[in-house]
């Protein structure tokens, strides 16, 4: 439950927008408006954008465990009447002040709220001005993984492979050395592996395809994959000149699948290459 005891709440938060009803609305409206917004945001009906589900309900659970309960209610109104009052405002301070971090938690209302088009959008305008950096410098850990999670399958649905893929990879350094990972850290990888392996593959310039391909030996590939991971780094690394990479690469690849008949055509190449 909610702690009412501390000494704030979430400025962030404004429990009454989340659930979509009014300051006056009663306890039956309240709990019909969390009903009907935790089944539209069930993981079941958004199957392509799980983890904004996932945050999207644990939003509204923490919403009605407050404006559910008359005394949690009571207190909030009081916390949130007293810091509107100070700004002088009526609305959270992040639709009203222009600052970095109200822009940033702005950002994270329209990803989690299924307006993703305006927060990346407005994201993108953030970076020109304050560098890619932006949105770590002003969010939590938590919500800025969560940001770059949420853009990347907005990306992956806008079919923008390689703007996910930076997302992703960027959510993975952050997070691959953390003692207590997100935990949807394996769909992050999950999705960075099929990004390297079958979208990306033809768009990247091989120098950098050989990088992102060289990464992903950390991602513990099903067998199938790894082998595929080592053929396409193999020509990647022979087409970016990087005969060091090539030919580890095709060492290991024929280690593990001899007979793969495209080996022998990495081989050719590799030989003529440092024959030139």
């Amino acid at each position: 439950m909610y702690d009412t005891n501390r000494s704030q709440f979430r400025q962030e938060l404004d429990y009454y927008n989340i659930l979509g009803v009014s300051e006056t609305a009663s306890r039956d409206e309240i709990r019909r408006a969390y009903r009907r917004m935790v089944l539209e945001a069930h993981p079941d009906k958004n199957p392509q954008r799980s983890e904004w589900a996932e945050h999207r309900i644990r939003l509204l659970i923490e919403a009605y465990e407050i404006l559910g309960s008359d005394e949690n209610r009571r207190v909030f109104d009081i916390h949130r009447k007293a810091a509107a009052k100070i700004r002088g405002e009526s609305e959270p301070f992040y639709f009203t002040r222009n600052t970095p971090r109200a822009q940033a938690l702005l950002i994270l209302f329209y990803l989690t709220n299924k307006e993703e088009e305006k927060g990346a959008e407005m994201l993108l305008e953030m970076e020109e001005e304050f560098g890619n950096g932006f949105l770590c410098e002003h969010l939590c850990r938590e919500d800025y993984l969560d940001s770059l999670f949420l853009l990347a399958e907005y990306q992956l649905q806008q079919k923008n492979f390689l703007a996910a893929a930076e997302r992703l990879r960027t959510f993975y350094h952050h997070d691959c050395r953390s003692k207590s990972p997100r935990h949807y850290f394996d769909q992050v990888i999950g999705h960075l592996g099929n990004l390297y392996l079958r979208k990306l593959p033809g768009v990247l310039a091989p120098v950098l395809l050989t990088t992102y391909l060289s990464e992903a030996s950390e991602f513990s590939l099903k067998p199938a994959d790894e082998i595929l991971r080592l053929h396409l780094l193999a020509g990647a690394a022979l087409d970016s000149g990087n005969l060091t990479i090539a030919h580890r690469a095709i060492e290991t690849c024929g280690r593990v699948e001899p007979v793969l008949p495209a080996l022998v055509e990495l081989q050719i190449r590799l030989a003529s290459l440092r024959q030139a």
